[in-house]
């Protein structure tokens, strides 16, 4: 009787223990299913968008830019030259972003592209997947040599920028001193054409110290990327400290472009000249002005250090007789600095050389040499 007892005692706290934990049982089988309703984590993991998947959106209004890091930006293009891309963000004002860096572009509206070929069309650009599209029609991607926005006219071609220094002192000293570097570029896919000046001006109590100007010119035609024809180039340049009250250098040549990329841009140019030099004053007797047969030669440097910071350099060499000057060069090395997308800082190093100067009125010659350290705010227009 004593054992029926215990053996219904044990099975009714068997049976207590059983409905205690049913619950938890329950809960955790409920806890550990995902509900039917829900996406399993793995199955969420695989929906989430990666930068691989974004796609330039359908758009009518704004181009849009991908670059090769998967960035993805909106805005407008504004031109590709040198293998540079000037693209104005809706966000980040403008960018200049290595072609070579790109991984679609597309156009909202129309562009003109420059082939190597040196032809020219316009219509909307899709650059996506190593394949570029030109109104639909797929072509070599390699074969662009320039971009510009809108059709072809004749707003779109030039470009120019300005700096100028200053030096004002007044008191025991009254001086005054500017200059200014002026550059204006008409480009093409056919041709080039440069206008540059240099003037600089000093005066201290009443009288002139310094007072020259030098303007070059040149018309280029490619023949391709690297190799060009210069129909024409020519030089004015006056310094009455000089004894120069003004010389013209007019000639043709060719040229080359040694390097020329998306960073740096390096060419060399020259050919034969005419020289005519008309003096401030002679000693009696002495001409007043000469002409010669001359030999230009120039080599033009452009680097960028950071994306900030440029390097530019250039360096003409002129061979003549001696009441020309003899061998002449000038040197001009400039570190342009970018403030904002419009101004820049320009620091400029001048070194100009005549070998054979020619004596005033009073017989004292020129010094050779001439060196110029200038400071200048420098405007892109």
């Amino acid at each position: 009787m004593k054992h029926l007892v215990r053996s219904y005692g044990l099975a009714l706290s068997c049976a207590s223990l059983s409905l205690m934990f049913s619950p938890l049982v329950y809960s955790a089988t409920v806890i550990a299913e995902p509900s039917p309703q829900e996406p399993s984590s793995q199955e969420s993991s695989s929906q989430q968008l990666t930068p691989e998947l974004l796609v330039m959106p359908q758009d009518s209004q704004y181009d849009w830019l991908q670059l090769s890091s998967l960035e993805l930006l909106k805005g407008e293009i504004k031109n590709l030259y040198d293998d540079k891309l000037e693209f104005e963000s809706d966000e980040l004002d403008t960018v200049y972003i290595d072609w070579e860096d790109v991984k679609a572009l597309q156009s909202a509206g129309i562009v003109s592209i420059g082939f190597l070929d040196l032809s020219t069309q316009s219509g909307k650009l899709v650059v996506q997947d190593g394949k570029s599209y030109l109104d639909g029609q797929e072509f070599d991607t390699s074969q662009i040599l320039t971009i510009i926005a809108g059709t072809q006219s004749e707003s779109n071609y030039w470009s120019s920028k300005i700096s100028l220094g200053a030096n004002l002192r007044s008191g025991n000293t009254d001086q005054i001193d500017y200059n200014a570097i002026a550059k204006t570029v008409r480009r093409t896919t056919e041709s080039r054409f440069n206008l540059d000046y240099i003037g600089n001006y000093s005066k201290s109590d009443s009288e002139e110290k310094i007072n020259n100007n030098r303007i070059n010119t040149n018309f280029d035609w490619f023949l391709s990327k690297q190799f060009y024809l210069r129909p024409v180039f020519a030089e004015i340049y006056t310094d009455k400290f000089l004894n120069i009250e003004y010389k013209l250098t007019v000639g043709s040549g060719l040229g080359y472009n040694i390097i020329d990329n998306a960073k740096t841009e390096w060419s060399i140019s020259g050919g034969p000249a005419y020289t005519y030099t008309e003096f401030n004053n002679v000693e009696a007797g002495e001409d007043t002005n000469s002409s010669s047969a001359t030999v230009v030669i120039e080599t033009v440097y452009d680097t960028e250090i950071t994306s900030d910071i440029d390097f530019v350099t250039s360096y003409r060499v002129q061979y003549g007789d001696d009441q020309s000057g003899g061998y002449t060069h000038h040197a001009l090395a400039t570190v342009e600095i970018e403030l904002t997308d419009m101004f820049d800082l320009d620091l400029s190093f001048i070194w100009d050389h005549t070998n054979k100067p020619q004596a005033d009125s009073s017989g004292d010659i020129p010094k050779q040499d001439d060196y110029q350290f200038v400071v200048g705010f420098g405007i892109d227009i």
